[in-house]
């Protein structure tokens, strides 16, 4: 309740404060007292959503919440990111002005003006198309040990689709009556393997029942693979009591099976072809604090000595916290979204995300081994993306390591 209040307060301060900053700046602009109270009425707008959002979603017991906790959050983000903007650069124009040099005065209210305007553009598009324009990542990874019967096999990885934050209409994956835009995507690459690295919900097992079917329609020549990730535990819910956790958690592994997913949670599965072998492991999630972690790394490779292994694990910090000690050739990671933030152009990758995970997105090696870091198909907190479109991820295996 002492955070809710917090959070409550510290959002009206937050909107007043920005608003009261720009209408000191634009003001000379009203001509009329008529453009003042429209200004005014807009700000208390803002302030009624802050508002009903306390009251409203604490009620919420549910997917719901998610849902609609990130469409308040991205509508707040798209109004007031570029008007904070406007305020900063335009400060600039207003020392100027006062300085006497009108005509670059102009100039810095006009940038002012672009750089609110555009990232208007920028967000408004992250929350509508960008968010599921899938972009298909292509990564030719070399084992030295792999058989020659799995030169060029496919893997398709998927990861973080965090399905509560849809809703069940959702125009990335919904598409006409019966099929849907990933399922196409993906069984267009027609991989041998499908994986899954986790978060495949916020929370709620009941987040899968609308995508079930179309989870089953993805098809791959040697099944579909997958393992947990921090959020499928249902930790960041407060629930009435221990056995409802369980349950939902229980529940959320046949929605899995339904789907026709296989669950690695700390073992392996040999695949085989023509008498060679390629392990493929899985862990439960492994984090640092404050994440969960369920992992146990040396179980999950009982068996695997002398064959080249791939493993699954959902975040990218336990490769070099402890992946990076066994006999794993490749592991194929999620979690990091790559904040859902930064920019991607011909090879050159940046985000925010870096700060706190060196390996973020991409292919990375040490020691020999190699990490892939997908940033993920669906979203959380902000419902989209700038610069870091959804991903679905095409590795080819190879042995020609030249």
């Amino acid at each position: 309740m002492k955070t809710g209040l917090f959070i409550l307060i510290a959002g009206i301060l937050c909107v007043l404060l920005n608003d009261s900053l720009l209408f000191l700046q634009i003001r000379r602009y009203f001509k009329r007292k008529i453009y003042s109270y429209l200004f005014w009425l807009h700000s208390l707008f803002f302030v009624s959503c802050i508002v009903w959002y306390h009251l409203f979603i604490p009620s919420l017991k549910g997917p719901e919440a998610y849902f609609w906790v990130e469409k308040c959050i991205s509508i707040i983000l798209l109004f007031y990111t570029p008007k904070t903007l406007y305020i900063i650069v335009n400060v600039f124009s207003i020392l100027l002005r006062k300085a006497k040099c009108i005509p670059a005065a102009k100039i810095v209210n006009r940038l002012a003006l672009g750089i609110a305007l555009a990232s208007f553009i920028v967000i408004l598009n992250g929350i509508t198309w960008y968010r599921y324009n899938y972009k298909i990542e292509r990564e030719t990874v070399c084992i030295k040990t792999l058989p020659d019967a799995f030169n060029d096999f496919r893997i398709v990885q998927l990861t973080d689709l965090h399905l509560g934050s849809y809703g069940e209409h959702y125009p990335g994956i919904t598409k006409e009556k019966s099929f849907t835009k990933l399922v196409d995507e993906v069984n267009r690459l027609n991989p041998d393997l499908i994986v899954f690295t986790g978060d495949m919900v916020n929370s709620f097992a009941s987040e899968m029942d609308p995508w079930i079917e179309t989870l089953k329609k993805l098809k791959a020549k040697y099944g579909k693979y997958a393992t947990t990730g921090n959020h499928d535990y249902g930790t960041y819910v407060k629930w009435s009591s221990k056995a409802d956790q369980e349950n939902n958690l229980k529940q959320f592994f046949k929605n899995m099976e339904r789907a026709d997913f296989t669950m690695l949670n700390n073992t392996n599965i040999p695949l085989v072809i023509a008498n060679d072998t390629l392990y493929l492991a899985g862990v439960e999630n492994w984090g640092l604090p404050p994440f969960p972690c369920f992992g146990k790394l040396a179980q999950a490779l009982e068996g695997t000595n002398g064959y080249p292994v791939i493993l699954l694990s959902h975040d990218p910090s336990h490769w070099r916290h402890e992946v990076l000690n066994y006999p794993v050739d490749l592991m194929l990671a999620g979690h990091t979204h790559a904040m859902q933030l930064g920019i991607n152009i011909g090879s050159f990758r940046w985000s925010p995300a870096v700060y706190i995970y060196p390996e973020y997105n991409g292919l990375y090696t040490a020691n020999g081994q190699q990490l892939y870091v997908s940033r993920g198909v669906g979203y959380l907190g902000f419902a989209g993306r700038i610069g870091q479109r959804p991903e679905i991820t095409l590795i080819k295996l190879t042995n020609d390591c030249k």
